[in-house]
């Protein structure tokens, strides 16, 4: 029996150490991984609001996802009478915003490279912003967003909300 210890030692040893390597190697793959799934988020309470679909979270610049929506000078016609739709709608989004805890997951970057977010209030699971504006009239799909908003959107016109008030369709680019 004392000649099989020092024999099966080294041996047990070495399988210790295959195992040991192969369990590191294993435990960076999933790492890696992770880091690759692992969505990014921007959180923090907002401190200005550029646009109807431009506002700033936690000290960074984001453009709400799948949005088009006026500039804050943009003036649309009811009728003969011109409004201020752009400004109404930047309003409306301050409003909602208001002094709640915001968290935008990213959703890529804009050509210029500024944060793309799809924007909760209170937090992920709250109520979805970006949703908001386009079921209150105040902003519009875009190409990459319209089949995520289309009833918020189709609502929002016939109840001729928001920029839909006059029932003609915004026209801006």
């Amino acid at each position: 029996m004392r000649h099989i210890l020092p024999t099966r030692l080294p041996l047990f040893c070495l399988a210790l150490f295959i195992a040991l390597v192969t369990a590191s190697g294993t435990k960076a793959e999933a790492v890696q991984s992770a880091e690759v799934i692992q969505v990014t988020e921007i959180s923090g309470k907002q401190t200005r609001v550029f646009g109807p679909a431009a506002i700033e979270v936690g000290g960074s610049l984001v453009h709400l996802e799948g949005l088009r929506a006026p500039t804050n000078d943009q003036i649309c016609s009811e009728g003969p009478v011109p409004w201020t739709c752009g400004r109404d709608a930047r309003w409306a989004t301050l409003n909602r915003v208001g002094n709640h805890w915001i968290t935008c997951l990213d959703r890529g970057r804009t050509s210029d490279g500024a944060f793309l977010g799809l924007c909760y209030l209170g937090g992920v699971g709250g109520p979805e912003l970006n949703g908001w504006l386009v079921a209150q009239g105040w902003a519009l799909t875009d190409a990459l967003g319209a089949e995520r908003y289309v009833s918020e959107e189709t609502s929002a016109r016939a109840g001729r909300l928001g920029l839909w008030r006059n029932g003609v369709e915004p026209s801006w680019d």
